[in-house]
């Protein structure tokens, strides 16, 4: 499996649109916060498992970049559902607070960062 960095980028920037989107219109967008916490069903979290899995020799550089993707990637995806959470129990206010500086904005910012930073050294993965 490869990994499109861009697509992959624009997905995770998508979940804050959606996110606030029910938040701010009180929609519950069939939210499932179970779901949406489980960091290996989107298209990166396939891809890190992957990419885990095969356990391919890295620069040092690359792999704590790697591993700060895993963790943060994991990280992002219980704060979504946390903040799915909050939506559908009726704590928006909460839930907009972490969209826009709580844990999940840290996060995200952080996963679409290291992104980035990997984009770099995407070679060392097989990838032009």
């Amino acid at each position: 499996m490869t990994l499109n960095f861009f697509t992959a980028t624009k997905a995770h920037q998508d979940w804050k649109k959606r996110l606030l989107q029910c938040v701010c219109d009180n929609c519950n967008d069939n939210l499932d916060p179970e779901r949406i916490a489980k960091d290996n069903l989107c298209a990166l979290g396939m891809w890190l498992y992957e990419r885990k899995a095969q356990n391919t020799l890295l620069s040092k550089d690359a792999n704590a970049l790697f591993t700060r993707l895993l963790e943060d990637h994991a990280q992002f995806h219980l704060a979504a559902g946390q903040v799915a959470r909050m939506t559908l129990e009726g704590h928006r206010q909460e839930a907009l607070t972490q969209l826009q500086r709580g844990d999940y904005a840290r996060i995200s910012n952080r996963v679409i960062a290291t992104l980035g930073d990997l984009y770099l050294k995407r070679r060392e993965f097989g990838m032009d």
